[in-house]
């Protein structure tokens, strides 16, 4: 089987720094993750000049982009454009469900695993890779595929996964593993220097629903098994000043009630009032639905809020935009 995927290059192709593979799954779990394993491409590392303004906030976004279906760099230049007398704000997203493509994903075979492939376009741009973005944008990336996008069906090879993306320097980027549900799954966590202060980002995807032969798990327990393993890990893993952790937890059954949530809110208490609004159109039905957070923990005299953006940039999750005030230590 191939191993390309614990392989690191940068956005041209060249090798990068490793990063560090955290597996939060049990050992039972390694035959199904290694067929999973085996049909993505590599880890894409890039590393920015980045901004770093200590007066200005901290903005984090958090946003299921359904490969390629929602315009990523819309919605980066939408967040941005408040930019104001040549300062830039430093801006760190929490991606979900972004892809990557081209020659360094290996060549399917029958013992290898996939997802059915998902091919959206964005209204007035057109459908663009992680990859590409970060490197004509100069911004930093942390990409790991969880999974491959489409079988031996002749398209374009592509694998999908969990990403930050930021115009801030990234480092000490982790890779975790999370037990195996119905998909492979790999949340990213990496940390950033902003405004003199270490912030450890994490973005996670949850299961949606669990295989048949285990029905019940759709109902949150498997999600529930899925977050304690993954804060097992994170924010443990690093040291830093503050945490925080975004993504698209799929609580579509009974939303912040569910076990992934609450076990994620305990060890993430801010902010204290979260907007209430829905955040993603339901498979079946298209009703709106809780499924996407933005939790932090931080030290005391910080402050942080995020609300959910009106627009939901050709995806059908709404992004979740969030801002952090860092104030020096007293």
């Amino acid at each position: 089987m191939s191993d390309r995927w614990n392989h690191c290059l940068d956005p041209r192709g060249g090798p990068a720094s490793p990063i560090r593979w955290v597996r939060a799954a049990p050992g039972d779990d390694e035959t199904e993750l290694a067929r999973w394993r085996a049909a993505v491409g590599p880890v894409r590392v890039a590393d920015a000049p980045g901004v770093d303004d200590p007066d200005r906030p901290l903005q984090v976004i958090a946003w299921n982009a359904q490969v390629g279906g929602g315009a990523i760099r819309r919605l980066w230049d939408r967040i941005t454009a408040a930019e104001t007398d040549g300062h830039t704000i430093p801006t760190v997203l929490l991606l979900q469900e972004v892809f990557a493509a081209g020659p360094d994903l290996p060549e399917v075979v029958d013992d290898s695993a996939w997802a059915t492939r998902i091919t959206g376009t964005p209204r007035g741009e057109n459908r663009t890779d992680i990859v590409s973005f970060a490197r004509e944008a100069s911004l930093s990336l942390l990409y790991v595929p969880s999974m491959r996008n489409g079988g031996p069906d002749g398209g374009t090879p592509e694998d999908r996964g969990n990403a930050i993306l930021a115009n801030v320097p990234l480092s000490s980027g982790h890779a975790i593993e999370l037990p195996f549900e119905r998909q492979r799954r790999v949340a990213v966590a990496a940390k950033a220097a902003v405004g003199g202060h270490r912030i450890a980002f994490c973005s996670v995807h949850l299961e949606n629903r669990a295989p048949w032969r285990r029905a019940w798990r759709s109902l949150g327990s498997g999600r529930g098994r899925q977050m304690a393993s993954l804060l097992g890990i994170f924010p443990g893993c690093f040291e830093a000043d503050a945490f925080v952790l975004g993504g698209d937890l799929n609580t579509w059954v009974r939303g912040c009630r569910e076990a992934a949530y609450t076990l994620a809110r305990s060890r993430f208490p801010l902010p204290e009032h979260p907007d209430p609004r829905p955040t993603h159109h339901l498979e079946i039905g298209g009703w709106l639905r809780p499924a996407d957070y933005l939790l932090f923990r931080l030290p005391t005299h910080w402050h942080c809020e995020y609300r959910r953006l009106d627009d939901n940039f050709g995806s059908d999750h709404y992004p979740l935009a969030g801002t952090i005030g860092m104030v020096a230590d007293r």
